[in-house]
């Protein structure tokens, strides 16, 4: 009887089992069924209860006084304070039981010596270089706090007419030269957003100026959006955006080793021979200071959509208005220090998951990047005290807080150009956090093959204020079915992974009212008041974060989807069609288009045959199909890279040359079309062909592995 009831329980557990299959096969082709793909059923309940254990470790009030200890002093990269948070962030690393390491690189960081800024003529006023101090916040009287300065802006001392020049992007210099306005031997005054600064810097440069002045107009991030700080979330009159200007579409290294590792005796060039640099001067002001410059410009009004938020009708110039900008810098190399923390996996600990942040600010860095380091610390410590009682992952997670990310992505640069073999070999995905909370409204970008993992993770954790899922309310803020995630580009350390490794990649955070960035303000009372009152919103991306990681590395088979991967490059690829003329590129578009239905079909069964896999009775070739999974990544790159920016070898994606930040899709064939020859989008789409082709190549391996 006994043995009767025990087989009847057996084909119920197989019935049971098979529906699980049915359902999993539909869950990796349809994005509107979530469950816990890449895990046998017995080891996903083990996962599921692993989950839970974390989520009830994490705390939102060791997040507030992290945060709190963080912030107490300004700790721009390369100073004695920045490496006082590198020490305290090992000894915290340690006590949570995890093994630490910590990277020292020396990078060149120009710090300011002289920044004047004066409106000449035709009256006289000279800009502000600090924000004002507060009698109440003595944070505010810290001499540390380094003056309003763009890191990189090479010296200078001009004089000259002033042009406002709207976002100063390409097509606004466009419009001026329709206009019959040349900025050349002109200093040009632009507002911040639209692009990254730095690629402001080049095109003024570009376009014959001798000097660039940036500035926050308060509609963009001030008065005009709501209350300003110290009673609301948005940028006061006197608010600096400090920021580099460093090319960072060319390349994330440090400017003087461009390519390997800036170890204390490494190589350098001469900073004259750098290519990542600005040629011309450049200093941002707050818009107390921006108002009397742009008050002092005749000429015709600017177009409707250039027009701020100042009181008053905005002109271009040139003149009255005349300018001086003085800028001297100490150019020096300093020291960073990226500190590494290990929780080493049980079964596969040389496959790495790794979570990033960094831990350098301008000042104080509340938001940017002391919330994101608040809740890279919480993940840690709550795995650390789930691994002293014996639940451990079963691949390696890694922990990481770069230095230097400010001044242009160097500390996991650096990194990464000296680990670059090892980490293309070990490194499954890089999870990064910049900024892990000014608000409620969570953002995500990511390699097409995690976009369903986080879709299905976001589901797992709950949402402070709504009190649903952070995937609903994600879903609600989109008016989407399926909420979309974005393309990596730059301005962040996933940069390196993904662009220079070709290592797999998500970058996410909360956003909210955020109008103090790279500003004195960023501070913990602004935190406290207004970015993330509760710290629950820090608590909710440990979780995420942390969630992902376990996923990751305690999968069966790792969850990566390489269908969703072709079915979302398939849009981009029809764009491509109105790139250029049809008789350069239809018989190339037409090509890369059959390949992808190709990638896309033999993606769907690989996906289908892992699922069956997983239900055999034999296993034995798992870590190899693992191994070659993540490494399917790598097919996407060329070791030559992008050709008018080597160091960018992804083929997919990289941040665009007049973007900075954003990611252009398929960025060798965009730059060819844009500043090269038929020849070269011919050969950029051929090196697609090779490398789409790469792709179903490895995936077909896989299956017949299988």
């Amino acid at each position: 009887m006994l043995k009767n009831i025990m087989c009847l329980s057996k084909w119920i557990w197989r019935l049971n089992f098979c529906f699980l299959c049915v359902l999993t096969v539909f869950s990796f082709s349809s994005r509107n069924v979530f469950g816990m793909r890449g895990f046998t059923p017995e080891n996903a309940v083990t996962q599921k209860q692993y989950e839970t254990d974390f989520k009830e470790h994490v705390s939102a009030e060791r997040c507030r006084h992290r945060l709190r200890h963080l912030t107490e002093e300004p700790h721009l990269a390369g100073t004695e304070n920045s490496r006082k948070v590198a020490e305290y962030l090992r000894t915290e690393f340690e006590s949570y039981g995890l093994h630490v390491q910590v990277y020292e690189y020396h990078v060149y960081l120009p710090y300011p010596l002289e920044v004047h800024v004066e409106l000449v003529s035709p009256v006289q006023h000279v800009a502000v270089s600090k924000e004002d101090s507060w009698a109440w916040d003595k944070d505010s009287y810290e001499t540390e706090i380094v003056a309003g300065y763009n890191a990189y802006s090479p010296d200078g001392d001009v004089t000259a007419e002033l042009i406002y020049v709207n976002r100063g992007l390409p097509e606004d210099y466009q419009i001026l030269k329709e206009r019959g306005i040349s900025v050349a031997g002109k200093i040009c005054i632009a507002r911040y957003g639209g692009s990254y600064r730095g690629v402001k810097a080049k095109v003024a440069g570009d376009n014959g100026a001798v000097g660039l002045i940036l500035y926050s107009d308060p509609k963009d991030d001030g008065y005009m959006r709501g209350d300003v700080y110290p009673r609301g979330p948005w940028r006061s009159e006197d608010a600096i955006q400090r920021g580099t200007v460093k090319y960072i579409f060319q390349h994330a290294s440090d400017p003087l080793t461009p390519g390997w590792a800036a170890t204390k005796d490494a190589e350098r060039l001469p900073i004259a021979e750098a290519t990542d640099l600005p040629k011309i001067p450049v200093v941002p002001i707050a818009y107390r200071d921006a108002k009397p410059f742009l008050q002092a410009l005749a000429g015709m009004n600017v177009p409707s959509e250039w027009q701020g938020g100042l009181p008053f009708a905005y002109h271009i110039g040139p003149g009255p208005a005349k300018v001086r900008i003085k800028v001297r810098c100490d150019h020096s190399t300093r020291p960073i220090y990226n500190v590494i923390a290990t929780l080493e996996g049980t079964e596969y600990p040389d496959q790495w998951v790794i979570l990033g942040n960094h831990h350098d600010a301008w000042v104080y860095g509340a938001a940017d990047p002391g919330s994101g380091t608040t809740a890279l610390l919480e993940a840690a410590q709550s795995l650390g005290e789930l691994a002293k009682k014996g639940m451990r992952p079963k691949r390696t997670i890694v922990f990481a807080a770069w230095d230097a990310e400010e001044f242009g992505i160097l500390g996991s640069t650096e990194w990464v150009e000296e680990l670059k073999s090892q980490l293309q070999e070990k490194v499954i995905a890089y999870l990064n956090v910049d900024i892990a909370a000014t608000g409620g409204r969570f953002y995500v970008s990511a390699i097409p093959s995690l976009r369903e993992l986080i879709r299905e993770v976001t589901q797992n954790v709950i949402d402070p204020r709504t009190l649903k899922s952070i995937y609903e309310r994600w879903k609600t803020a989109q008016g989407k079915e399926i909420p979309q995630v974005g393309n990596l580009g730059s301005g962040s350390d996933h940069s390196p992974f993904v662009g220079h490794a070709g290592i797999p990649a998500i970058s996410m955070g909360f956003s909210g009212a955020y109008g103090v960035y790279h500003a004195m303000q960023d501070n913990f009372y602004w935190m406290e008041h207004f970015g993330d009152p509760t710290f629950q919103y820090q608590a909710a991306m440990s979780k995420i974060w942390g969630i992902l990681a376990l996923r990751l590395a305690n999968a069966d088979v790792l969850p990566f989807d390489y269908e969703t991967y072709a079915t979302d490059l398939m849009t981009p690829v029809k764009l491509l069609q109105n790139s250029g003329s049809e008789s350069k590129i239809a018989q190339g578009v037409k090509t890369l288009d059959g390949l992808l239905t190709e990638w896309q079909q033999a993606a769907g069964l690989l996906n289908q045959a892992l699922v069956r896999y997983l239900a055999s009775d034999d296993l034995s070739r798992i870590s190899e199909i693992n191994q070659r999974l993540y490494q399917l990544e790598r097919r996407l790159t060329s070791e030559t890279g992008l050709s008018l920016r080597p160091w960018f070898k992804h083929l997919i994606y990289a941040p665009g040359l007049n973007t900075g930040y954003a990611a252009v899709v398929f960025p060798g064939v965009e730059d060819a079309i844009a500043y090269g020859e038929d020849a070269e989008v011919h050969a950029e789409i051929d090196r697609l062909v090779a490398a789409f082709t790469r792709m179903i190549q490895g995936i077909n391996e896989i299956r017949e592995m299988l």
